[in-house]
């Protein structure tokens, strides 16, 4: 019976699979660690044979084999394309040292592998709101990479404990669905989590990187200060990923926006139209991963906040997941909520066919049933390969409807 369960769950079999060589590659390494002068970082230069960075990068060149066959990567050519331009803008002559990877998770964060992986998750993708707060997040990874803080903090552990501490922190703590299937990034992440002075240079670095191309100064302040929002509406939860590995305070927002102050006459090129262009092929997505997460204050707060300031054409599928997010919580009013949003949504133009069978549901738990009865069957007419074509056949079967 033990083996048959485990032919039926193989993914979490080659999770744990995956998490044991992980460790295992963890402790390998953590004998490597040496006090070795720094070497000069200059763009394309490669670590001298037979030192610890060198053991470094060819693990994490090990792992980057793995991530790239990873199901969870994002492979969309105009996607990585717009994605690895704006990382070439703001890490300028170290361009060609960097490799971007966009993985399909739905949580904000970012991080830097020493021998220039580059990781983005969709999450912060869908945070952002222009290339100048994506820019600054972008920069602020390729300042580790610049002053090869991965390194540094590899060097400073002392003991294999201390590596699988790290490790179990993020592989098992970051609350993300299937994390051990993102390969080492989990452990690469627990294993550099970076001091406050590295982060604050890392974060100078990355400003300096944006304004220099012309990026609006406020744009970081901007993003960390909705950040922290989001993370505030957990308040009975493990920390998120990106407050586990990137400190945001108010200390911090104060150094940024202290920065843009400084600057006599700043730059404010943003790029939202752009930005907005690249990423609604993939919005209603990230939309649908984003409420599966299950910490709806959270996805209330991002919804809503991109509702804000979304243009016209967007308002249909935002007020749409919205309603989403209100069903899925179930809490007191939020049924009246959602069908609220849901006959908002269908009223505007684009609303997403999904809209119209939750607006008819919403309209049947209302006794509203002539009118539940034209959504549903718009919805079906609509929505001709549904593969909940037959539950919905079924529920206007019982209104009397016909499709």
């Amino acid at each position: 019976m033990a083996g048959q369960a485990l032919l039926q769950e193989p993914s979490r079999l080659q999770a744990a699979l995956r998490t044991a060589a992980i460790a295992a590659l963890c402790i390998a390494l953590a004998g490597c660690a040496t006090s070795q002068p720094l070497r000069e970082h200059r763009p394309g230069d490669a670590p001298v044979a037979g030192t610890d960075e060198d053991e470094l990068w060819y693990a994490m060149q090990r792992a980057e084999t793995e991530l790239q066959r990873s199901p969870q990567r994002v492979r969309d050519p105009a996607l990585n394309a717009y994605v690895r331009e704006l990382t070439c803008k703001v890490a300028a002559e170290h361009c060609s040292d960097l490799r971007v990877y966009i993985m399909d998770v739905p949580e904000f964060n970012a991080s830097m592998a020493p021998n220039g992986m580059m990781l983005v998750w969709t999450g912060a993708l869908l945070r952002a709101r222009d290339e100048a707060e994506l820019g600054f997040v972008l920069g602020h990874e390729a300042g580790h990479f610049r002053a090869q803080h991965s390194l540094r903090q590899w060097r400073r552990l002392k003991d294999t404990s201390a590596v699988l501490s790290a490790f179990q922190l993020v592989a098992y703590g970051a609350g993300v669905p299937d994390a051990a299937l993102l390969g080492a990034l989990g452990a690469y992440a627990g294993i550099f989590k970076f001091s406050r002075d590295q982060e604050r240079e890392a974060d100078t670095l990355g400003f300096e990187a944006a304004v220099a191309r012309g990026y609006d100064p406020e744009a970081g302040a901007d993003l960390w200060a909705r950040l922290k929002r989001e993370e505030e509406t957990r308040k009975y939860e493990r920390r998120g990923v990106v407050f586990a590995t990137h400190p945001a305070t108010e200390e911090r927002l104060a150094d940024i926006r202290s920065a843009a102050a400084a600057l006599p006459s700043p730059p404010r090129e943003r790029n939202r139209d752009a930005y907005r262009a690249a990423m609604r092929p993939f919005l209603e997505g990230w939309l649908a991963e984003e409420v599966s997460r299950r910490r709806y204050a959270s996805s209330l707060l991002v919804i809503g906040d991109l509702l804000a300031d979304a243009p016209q054409e967007d308002h249909a599928l935002l007020t749409f997941y919205l309603g989403e997010a209100h069903r899925r919580r179930n809490a007191a009013s939020d049924r009246a909520k959602a069908a609220e949003l849901y006959a908002r949504a269908v009223a505007l133009p684009g609303a997403p066919v999904a809209a119209w069978r939750e607006h008819g549901f919403a309209l049947r738990d209302a006794g509203r049933k002539a009118e539940a009865n034209a959504a549903l069957r718009r919805y079906l007419n609509t929505a001709t390969q549904a593969e909940d074509r037959a539950f919905v056949q079924r529920e206007l079967d019982r209104l009397g409807g016909t499709p």
